[in-house]
């Protein structure tokens, strides 16, 4: 079983498939092109009757928490408010097959991105990436790689600090496949 706590989105796409299939959505041209249901609204561009805009009520408390972008068929991207104080905390980002590249975060809850997790081609955390003090570079960057003997489990192998502005580090942190620490390199 592999863990992909860090990914919420798939259950999201398959809820909208199972609402979807559940009854047919009424034709959005007849309804202004929007569609709302108590969990879900759903609007369409007027003018090419394209999808653009599901917001759902993911836990079904009455308020919407789940926001997603669409250009017709194609994903966008997600943004979730987790903890439902009006401010998006998640922000998840898909490519032209709509596989997911990037997930976004908030270190200080403001709705500013700050923080970006990457999945390996198998949908695992390979990277960890943070602008913490939002200047445009980087300030830390983790790689993960498998761990040896656990096929779905991820280790800290590397942590990257001090990036000059071309995106260079100036320290670089190795860790063993335990998370001991290796070694570190100055590398200006």
């Amino acid at each position: 079983m592999r863990d992909r706590s860090f990914l919420r989105s798939p259950a999201i796409l398959v809820w909208l498939l199972a609402v979807s299939a559940c009854s047919p959505p009424p034709d959005p041209r007849r309804t202004n092109f929007e569609i709302k249901t108590k969990d879900l609204y759903a609007k369409y561009d007027s003018k090419t009757g394209r999808l653009k805009k599901i917001d759902i009520d993911a836990d079904k408390n009455g308020k919407m928490d789940t926001f997603s972008y669409w250009d017709g068929t194609r994903l966008d991207r997600i943004e979730i408010d987790r903890d439902e104080d009006g401010r998006i905390d998640r922000w998840e980002h898909y490519d032209e097959k709509n596989k997911l590249t990037r997930i976004g975060s908030s270190n200080k809850d403001d709705q500013v991105e700050d923080t970006w997790s990457y999945p390996d081609a198998q949908g695992f955390l390979m990277r960890v990436e943070s602008d913490l003090d939002r200047d445009g570079v980087l300030d830390k960057r983790e790689t993960f790689e498998p761990r040896p003997g656990v096929p779905d489990g991820r280790a800290l192998v590397m942590v990257e600090l001090d990036f000059d502005p071309a995106g260079r580090p100036g320290l670089r942190m190795h860790y063993n496949p335990d998370g001991s620490f290796l070694k570190s390199e100055v590398l200006r």
